[in-house]
């Protein structure tokens, strides 16, 4: 399994354990007050909170599923995902990442969109290809500070989405 996939499925396993783990050890965030936040992100625009995964979801007219998953106990961390419509071509990577700064924006933060949207298209990011095809754009934060929480793009056949952790 390589170092992207690890670290995806580690916040996903982190997101998904959320409540039970928030009882076993003392977090650094309040885990009640994650829980209603996510509620309410999930509300706006019509959407629903996946109960079992914490995760926003909102099913496009299109045939496109926008889905949020946020938390953490001693890291906070975030992941957006565009998952394009059955049977739908992905589009080129200019669009795709378009595509998903505007779901960041209007689904989850407006700064935070524009943050990683500057970062990207500041180009100071690694590419590499990943074993199923996927392109994963990796890049720093804070560019230029010793110690920097990461980005992650992935831009793939049925989806495009970005992971970001943050103190």
């Amino acid at each position: 399994m390589n170092r992207s996939t690890r670290w995806m499925l580690s916040l996903a396993m982190l997101v998904i354990a959320l409540p039970a783990a928030a009882q076993d050890i003392e977090c650094d965030f309040d885990q009640d007050y994650l829980a209603k936040r996510m509620q309410q992100i999930a509300a706006r625009h019509g959407g629903r909170l996946d109960a079992a995964t914490g995760t926003a979801i909102w099913k496009l007219r299109n045939g496109e599923t926008v889905t949020v998953a946020s938390g953490g106990c001693l890291h906070y961390g975030t992941t957006v995902s565009l998952v394009y419509a059955p049977g739908a071509s992905a589009p080129s990577r200019e669009v795709a990442i378009e595509r998903l700064f505007a779901a960041v924006s209007k689904y989850w933060q407006p700064a935070a969109a524009r943050r990683l949207q500057a970062l990207v298209q500041a180009g100071a990011y690694a590419t590499k290809t990943l074993d199923d095809g996927s392109i994963e754009l990796v890049g720093s934060l804070d560019p230029g500070e010793s110690f920097s929480f990461e980005y992650r793009l992935i831009l793939g056949k049925h989806e495009v989405r970005i992971s970001w952790e943050e103190a």
